[in-house]
This record gives structure tokens, C-alpha cells and sequence, in this order.
């Protein structure tokens, strides 16, 4: 049998210290604040175990790529142990984020996003192919949303997600 594809695909930290942008990029900053935020943060949000905290990490992959102000940047995947998988992109603008789960995501997410909100592939830049689904509304074990620029929604997002589904399985 053969490893998942996101298995084969290089870790965050590894793919991160082979694609350092150069330092007259003026969003360099932002590359690692995104590198770091997805490799330490999320596993915070979604853990509730100190042995789920340290295996999050070490599943999220980069499964590809896109550029946003001329900065190579990651799509990441992120499995945890449920057999949820999440795949996502931030573009210095907003989150992208396609779930999914093998069963129903039931949650108050708190107006973090819109329900009903289609979200076209080309917005989902760099993700594979297959990866962007419809709206959450639509079917609530596959769906693509979008979170605005920064890190405290998408935090809440997984925060939500850790403490309202994960923690009811």
C-alpha cells in the first residue's frame, strides 16, 4: 500500500529552510510569520492531548506552492488523527482553508466565514487540483472558506474546530 500524498510531501520547516525569500523582499517578514504561526499555533488550537500537540506538527506538509508579492509561499496540509485534513494558503490577504472530514463538521463558527460562500478555484491559488470544494452549507464533511487577512480568524477557526467538533467525537 502507498503513503498518502500528503505523507510523500516534504515537512513545513524543511520545505520552509530550502525556500528562505531574499532579503530585498519586502514581505519576507511575512513568509516566516505564516510559517510559524501554522507550525506552532495550530496544534494549540486543535489538541487536546500533549501527545496530539506534538504530532500535528509534524504532519503538516507543503503539497505546493503560489506566489503573493513575489514571495514563493506554501499551500499547507495539515492530517490529524480523526482522519481530518485540512489544506490551506494565506496570500498576505485572506485564508484559504478546504476541510475535510469523514464526518459531519457541526459547529457555531461564529460568523467567521459565510455559510453559503462559493469559493472559486482560482482564488484557492496553488492549491491541487480536486482540493477546493463548495460551501459549507452544501456539504459539512467537504468545504472551502475563506477567513479575512491576519491570524486571530483563522486561530478562532481552529479553535472552534478543536473545542466544538473534535472534542463532541
Amino acid at each position: 500500500m502507498t503513503a498518502p500524498l500528503w505523507a510523500v510531501r516534504p515537512k513545513l520547516q524543511d520545505w520552509a529552510n530550502a525556500n528562505v525569500p531574499s532579503e530585498s523582499l519586502r514581505y519576507k517578514d511575512g513568509y516566516w510569520d505564516q510559517i510559524v504561526f501554522v507550525r506552532d499555533e495550530i496544534a494549540g488550537a486543535l489538541a487536546a492531548t500533549y501527545e496530539e500537540f506534538k504530532a500535528i506538527p509534524e504532519s503538516i506538509r507543503v503539497i505546493s506552492t503560489h506566489v503573493s508579492k513575489s514571495v514563493l509561499l506554501p499551500v499547507f496540509q495539515v492530517a490529524i488523527a480523526d482522519g481530518t485534513v485540512f489544506t490551506m494558503r494565506y496570500n498576505f490577504h485572506d485564508w484559504k482553508i478546504s476541510v475535510s472530514s469523514p464526518r459531519d463538521v457541526v459547529a457555531d463558527f461564529m460568523g467567521l466565514f459565510d455559510y453559503d460562500e462559493r469559493i472559486l478555484d482560482i482564488y484557492c491559488e496553488g492549491f491541487p487540483e480536486g482540493l477546493v470544494y463548495g460551501p459549507y452549507a452544501e456539504n459539512k464533511r467537504q468545504f472551502t472558506v475563506e477567513l479575512s487577512s491576519g491570524y486571530f480568524r483563522i486561530f478562532t477557526f481552529f479553535w472552534i474546530f478543536g473545542h466544538q467538533v473534535l472534542r463532541t467525537r
